[in-house]
């Protein structure tokens, strides 16, 4: 199979700081096959895939920027840009009807909305929600801090490491509501991102940042409860580590770790538990995001400017080095297309 897809990075505006790659899973080949610069910090992307689109974030203080590209055959042009209406934007998402993009602002502590043109270009902001809060650790939890969203059954799931906290939005008539709703974490724990469960499953699965855990809810009824707590860390580590991205694949759940700089990998079991299949190194340091490609997972290793691939094998659930891997700036987000 071909699969082919772009990175973000931590790349200055005059480095290349989205690439497009294509991997080719049977030929066992991963090649480069373009570039753009002219963006400063485009650490995270999001395709919209039926207008032919890309958009990436411009990460900085004390407010950021939304990028519209277009993506064609020479690679991707400009189309337009708007400022984030906070500080350092992390995260991207669509709307299950693809005429809003949602923006954390992680350091401004807020979520935007923005609408979006008939064609997919930036409209304009159309809501901002500000969080307000602290949480229990005085270094990384000063203040609310907004690190993803997706909607899902018909809500926004939007994680909050600041406040140790998920809430939940409704969306009426281009609006934001608050439902009030919240999946709540330890003290301490930092949210970042999330997942959810396959078909069928009312399970979501909160990675947690600052504790090196992911926390499993299930539905009853109407409200979701913690049934669990999975490690994503051997036991006998006492190193500093940051966790960072949490994706799906089947009946496979995986978690990167910064620091460990390893993809634990977990079997999703028939009530939506975890159970873990083992913690294999990702190939480089600080893997800050990754993607799967069938039986291949690409790590973004943002701290030795390298992807690297690694072959899964799924029965097992474990993770192999293969000898595939390209250099680039600072990569820290994969975008598939």
């Amino acid at each position: 199979m071909i699969y082919e897809f772009y990175t973000g990075s931590y790349a200055l505006e005059g480095e290349e700081g989205i690439l497009r790659f294509r991997l080719d899973t049977e030929a066992r080949t991963l090649e480069k096959r373009s570039a753009f610069s002219g963006i400063h910090h485009p650490s995270y992307l999001c395709p919209n895939q039926n207008r032919g689109l890309l958009y990436a974030v411009q990460e900085q203080v004390p407010e950021g920027m939304i990028h519209c590209l277009r993506i064609g055959k020479q690679g991707l042009t400009k189309d337009t840009a708007l400022p984030s209406g906070g500080a350092d934007p992390c995260h991207l998402s669509m709307s299950r009807k693809q005429n809003t993009l949602y923006v954390a602002n992680y350091t401004g502590g807020s979520l935007a909305a923005f609408e979006l043109k008939e064609d997919g270009g930036l409209k304009g902001r159309k809501d901002l929600r500000q969080h307000e809060g602290k949480g229990a650790n005085p270094l990384r939890q000063e203040c609310a801090h907004v690190h993803f969203s997706e909607e899902h059954d018909g809500l926004l799931h939007v994680t909050d490491l600041g406040q140790d906290q998920v809430f939940l939005y409704r969306e009426e008539d281009g609006v934001l509501k608050d439902t009030g709703r919240r999946l709540m974490l330890s003290a301490g724990y930092g949210p970042r991102h999330l997942a959810f469960g396959p078909a069928g499953l009312p399970i979501i699965y909160v990675l947690c940042e600052l504790a090196g855990k992911i926390v499993v809810f299930k539905k009853e009824e109407t409200e979701y409860e913690m049934i669990q707590e999975a490690d994503t860390l051997p036991a006998d580590f006492a190193g500093e580590n940051i966790s960072a991205a949490v994706k799906r694949s089947g009946n496979l759940l995986f978690a990167s770790n910064r620091g460990h700089d390893s993809i634990a990998v977990f079997h999703i079991r028939t009530d939506g538990s975890l159970s873990p299949a083992g913690i294999f190194p990702s190939g480089g340091k600080t893997p800050r995001d990754f993607e799967l490609f069938g039986n291949f997972l690409v790590a973004a290793n943002q701290d030795s400017d390298s992807l690297t691939v690694l072959e899964l094998d799924r029965t097992e659930g474990t993770l192999s080095p293969t000898e595939l891997g390209a250099r680039l700036v600072r990569p820290c987000c994969i975008c598939s297309i």
